[in-house]
């Protein structure tokens, strides 16, 4: 199949996609509508679905949110499955990537699909155009990139491919697989242009045998790589097979895992969850729960490493900050979920009382905590947090009662007993009792010299009273 321009679209159709064009700025959602209509009946007009992708973009907004990651995961195509529909009717496998790309356009999973089916239909262009817009969104992923230069090379692009491969190596030099791209794309050019014996882009790329010895570890891990595939396929066959049987997915989930792709991960959990044994499987939901918090933390990691070498730069420390707060933003949501639907796991509960004190929001977190000590798991640690929260409203004999029983209900003077004794003393400082204050403050002293400040709280102690103090 070629690709086309609008131009070229039969005239009814043309004309309804100029008709579009001259209403997005008013109506975005008439014109894409209109672009998505005419798309489903004329996959290979690229242009159309350029026009298409940056209405949906303008309309989405280009940035990342909880909602669109959430979104993502649950309506996202499985590879798996991909790969098995672009085998038997790629045109069909572009139009249910397209459906994803409606609401989260920037889908990187979606783009993939796109991608692999556009090109299996020989609409390289489409191809090579999916991959730009996650990569757009991505800027940083070597995958995507590495993507992108084996899209260029199909669509007989071999500069844009050198290019792509050389931004990889940029980034991670001695990238084997990126070697390789650049490789095939530097003797696509010299056969081009007959003068292979005059082209130095891949000698220049690989003239040592460092490199050389980076290529052979790199096929022994495309060996492990292809290990993992199989095992895929395997059990995808058997849940085509055996559809019920929940085992297999929870399987599945766990060897894309393995193989560090932890959003189909989360997506073959979420389905095992849509099964009817799944629907009141606690561990598998909470299984999603952790390889949610996974990918933000993982995502957190990733932006607090490229502050730490460039720690001046703004937009780095706003992407941690976008971060760090979307993380926080759906473990809040995940746990008044969770306490709304299990009102009697008091472990629950506990966590929410914790983000709540976080958040200063200390009325929400007393009522969480007093509920949550009712559970002998947590109760000591309820105890603390309820002590601290009376403590931060100022309420400070309800403090005291809080903090003295867990004092007195832990033999030993562990951490937490010593965190305990250390906040009454503050709390009996506070209430301006220094005597009182101080006698705590000793206690955790002769157990433990080291904990926070209490050494120099002792030693103004004794100056100030000229060692008379006992």
């Amino acid at each position: 199949m070629v690709e086309i321009s609008i131009a070229e679209l039969p005239e009814q159709f043309r004309k309804q996609a100029e008709r579009a064009s001259e209403m997005e700025i008013k109506n975005v959602d008439y014109a894409i509508e209109i672009y998505a209509n005419i798309l489903k009946q004329q996959p290979n007009c690229l242009e159309l679905r350029r026009k298409l992708r940056a209405a949906q973009i303008k309309k989405t907004g280009p940035g990342k949110t909880l909602s669109s990651f959430l979104g993502k995961v649950t309506a996202a195509p499985f590879k798996i499955t991909g790969k098995s529909k672009i085998e038997k009717d790629p045109m069909k496998a572009m139009a249910e990537a397209e459906k994803s790309l409606a609401s989260h356009p920037r889908n990187p999973i979606a783009g993939h699909l796109l991608s692999d089916a556009a090109a299996a239909a020989g609409l390289y262009g489409t191809a090579v155009f999916a991959l730009e817009t996650i990569r757009d969104a991505e800027p940083e992923n070597l995958n995507i990139l590495k993507a992108l230069a084996k899209a260029h090379l199909a669509n007989s692009d071999t500069e844009s491919a050198i290019l792509a491969a050389n931004t990889v190596l940029q980034k991670k030099p001695g990238d084997p697989e990126a070697q390789e791209l650049l490789k095939k794309a530097s003797v696509a050019v010299a056969m081009e242009k007959g003068k292979w014996e005059e082209s130095d882009d891949y000698r220049e790329k690989l003239k040592n045998q460092d490199e050389a010895q980076a290529l052979e570890q790199a096929s022994r891990s495309v060996t492990d790589a292809r290990g993992l595939e199989t095992l895929i396929h395997q059990v995808y066959e058997r849940i085509q097979a055996t559809p019920e049987d929940i085992s297999n997915y929870r399987e599945i989930s766990d060897l894309y895992h393995r193989a560090n792709d932890i959003e189909t991960s989360i997506a073959w959990i979420q389905k095992a969850r849509e099964l009817p044994q799944g629907q009141s499987d606690v561990a598998l939901e909470e299984r999603e729960h952790s390889l949610i918090m996974e990918y933000f933390d993982l995502g957190v990691e990733t932006r607090q490493e490229e502050l730490d070498a460039d720690k001046e730069n703004p937009e780095l420390q706003r992407a941690l900050e976008e971060a760090m707060q979307q993380r926080l933003a759906y473990r809040r949501e995940q746990l008044t979920s969770l306490v709304e639907r299990y009102p009697n796991d008091y472990g629950y509960r506990y966590q929410l009382g914790e983000l709540h004190f976080e958040d200063k929001l200390y009325d929400e977190a007393i009522g969480q905590f007093q509920l949550a000590q009712r559970s002998p798991n947590v109760r000591l640690n309820a105890l603390v947090y309820l002590g601290r929260s009376y403590k931060e409203k100022a309420f400070y004999d309800l403090a005291i009662e809080q903090f003295s029983t867990v004092k007195n209900e832990i033999p030993v003077l562990d951490d937490r007993k010593k965190e305990a004794i250390y906040e009454l003393g503050q709390c009996y400082e506070a209430k301006g009792l220094a005597e009182e204050a101080i006698t705590e403050y000793k206690e955790v002293y002769s157990g433990d010299i080291s904990f926070r400040d209490v050494a120099a709280k002792i030693n103004n102690y004794y100056s100030s009273n000229s060692g008379t103090a006992e």
